[in-house]
């Protein structure tokens, strides 16, 4: 199959504050006609009200989750015609937004892929783990899970992930899943440290009260304070289990 020149750009997008999106994010945004979107509605009224953007003669379709023959052969088709762009909510396209699928199906297909760099949901939280990724005790090294694994209920590579003592794990969940992951956590990291990243960058405040709030506890204390926490005003929230006798 041949698009001649036409590529498939992967476009990194904010985590929650319009300014973190990068000139190269925001010119693609203006130039190009297509592009999916996990949420295709609320990228269309960020062009425009966030942007400034026309996104009259633009088109904008939702991404399927798992792999779809009928959508591939919609994009196949659309890339005849020019350049088509994914654009996800969690700063990197494809990690925990939906996409991955399509891109290895247009790889196989030698589609020229290009990836912008941006801001990333995962980064911030490197940053802010106050984990030393330099020091020689962890060699630098981490793991990142999803929650929720491929049959439902808490993904044994969690637990499994989670007994390695000595490495920091990043989960990803939904906020229906918070307290679920806690409890089947505890019984595996004992004394072990929890953090919770609630609303990354998310403004404004008076939308999101918890945004940037970083909160460190035991899982038995977590489980706790997980009644008092007000859920309705919260967004999203990721989890990093320390590794052992490491310092929050």
């Amino acid at each position: 199959m041949t698009t001649q020149d036409h590529r498939f750009i992967l476009v990194p997008w904010h985590i929650g504050n319009m300014r973190d999106i990068t000139l190269h994010a925001a010119q693609a945004a203006r130039e190009m006609r297509v592009f999916l979107a996990e949420e295709p509605e609320l990228t269309r009224i960020q062009f425009e009200k966030d942007l400034g953007v026309d996104c009259r003669g633009k088109t904008f379709l939702p991404i399927p989750e798992k792999a779809d023959a009928a959508y591939l052969k919609k994009v196949l088709a659309l890339l005849r015609e020019g350049d088509v762009a994914l654009i996800c909510s969690g700063g990197i396209p494809c990690f925990i937004d939906p996409g991955a699928w399509l891109v290895k199906s247009l790889r196989e297909r030698e589609v020229p892929i290009t990836a912008l760099a941006g801001a990333s949901i995962l980064a911030t939280m490197l940053s802010l783990s106050g984990v030393d990724w330099t020091g020689t005790h962890n060699r630098g090294t981490f793991l990142i899970y999803l929650a929720t694994g491929p049959k439902g209920g808490v993904n044994a590579s969690l637990l499994e992930a989670a007994r390695r003592e000595g490495e920091p794990v990043f989960v990803f969940l939904a906020l229906s899943q918070f307290k679920e992951c806690l409890t089947t956590l505890e019984p595996v990291i004992g004394k072990r440290v929890v953090t919770a990243f609630f609303d990354l960058t998310k403004v404004p405040r008076t939308k999101f009260p918890y945004a940037d709030r970083m909160i460190t506890m035991g899982c038995r204390a977590w489980l706790a304070e997980a009644e008092r926490i007000p859920w309705k005003d919260i967004s999203d929230v990721a989890l990093m289990v320390h590794p052992k006798e490491s310092a929050p």
